[in-house]
């Protein structure tokens, strides 16, 4: 069970070229068996893929006191049984978590801080995460039920490239439960995360209730859900692209304001004028996931109808004001 499971995570990494020989990889790694799964099948893989070395990394969040200690010093003794590398952090997210943002938001911001970190005193240029297609299924659920954008619905790519390091996951077309399975029958220890058991975690209830509900009508839902986000994504990549090739003027950007010419921006199809109000927001600080449906026919409306000095509210504190020319984009 073991090997025809490793033999699958190699047929992802390859189908997704997610590795290049001579690569040293940071593995994140909680503790959790997805997590355990991935470390151990990447450390079997290691010369058949010709990976130059495997850094574990683990950042404990301060979201669950002495529990958290304990699954990070679990980490360092399998890095140690290994013979890998180990980088680790503690934060405060507990008490120090912004208003704006839930706790898995928060803590997921601050990972891929650490990564960054991580990354850097490891000399790694990939990190490898244990999402699995049950994290895939879960995430589009959470995302149809929220309501979301082409963007958002997309859900876990199996590898993507961020801020000059390549985020992969190898484990991307395994089933928890397959992971489960191989791991009780060849003994390999993990750890439980109590607050994935809580339902005060909306992603615990999608996980526990309502991707169970569907099950009963399509056994095959979260392969279902993976394949349609694949297809997707392609049409999403198609819009980045014609997005890139518009040449769109952008001036005054800074830390807090970003700015659009209006005669670049009202020639280009919706889809297309989406993806640009979504970097203006972005680059001037303001929370893209927050936009609603509502949102954007406010900016669609003010790219069409409305007249200079006419202004729209968006999330984060971020004003989108027309002037004669322009959509100035500013944080308050």
């Amino acid at each position: 069970m073991r090997e025809v499971l490793i033999e699958r995570a190699l047929k992802t990494i390859r189908n997704y070229e997610m590795l290049k020989p001579g690569e040293t990889i940071l593995a994140a790694v909680s503790g959790g068996p997805d997590s355990v799964f991935m470390l151990h099948a990447l450390n079997k893989l290691k010369r058949k893929l010709k990976i130059r070395e495997i850094t574990v990394c683990n950042l404990d969040h301060g979201i669950r006191d002495e529990e958290s200690e304990e699954d990070s010093l679990f980490v360092k003794g399998i890095a140690r049984e290994l013979g890998l590398k180990f980088v680790h952090k503690r934060i405060g997210l507990k008490d120090s978590k912004p208003k704006e943002f839930s706790m898995e938001e928060a803590a997921r911001d601050e990972r891929y801080k650490f990564f960054k970190e991580a990354a850097r005193i490891a000399s790694a240029t990939v990190v490898a995460t244990g999402h699995t297609l049950d994290d895939q299924a879960e995430t589009m659920l959470m995302r149809f039920i929220k309501g979301s954008s082409l963007k958002g619905i997309v859900g876990i790519s199996p590898a993507r490239n961020w801020e000059g390091l390549r985020i992969i996951r190898p484990l991307a077309e395994l089933e928890k439960i397959e992971i489960l399975r191989c791991l009780h029958d060849a003994g390999i220890p993990y750890r439980i995360d109590r607050t994935n058991l809580e339902d005060k975690y909306f992603r615990n209830v999608v996980r526990r209730e309502v991707v169970p509900f569907l099950e009963k009508y399509n056994p095959r839902l979260k392969r279902s859900l993976f394949s349609l986000a694949e297809h997707l994504r392609e049409d999403l990549e198609f819009i980045t692209t014609e997005k890139s090739k518009a040449g769109i003027a952008r001036t005054g950007l800074t830390e807090k304001t970003a700015e659009v010419d209006l005669k670049d921006i009202i020639i280009q199809p919706r889809a297309i004028q989406k993806e640009i109000l979504r970097d203006m927001l972005d680059k001037s600080g303001g929370l893209v996931k927050k936009l609603s449906f509502r949102h954007w026919k406010e900016m669609e409306a003010l790219v069409r109808r409305k007249g200079k000095g006419s202004s729209v509210h968006l999330p984060g504190g971020v004003r989108v004001t027309r002037t004669d020319k322009a959509l100035t984009f500013s944080r308050i």
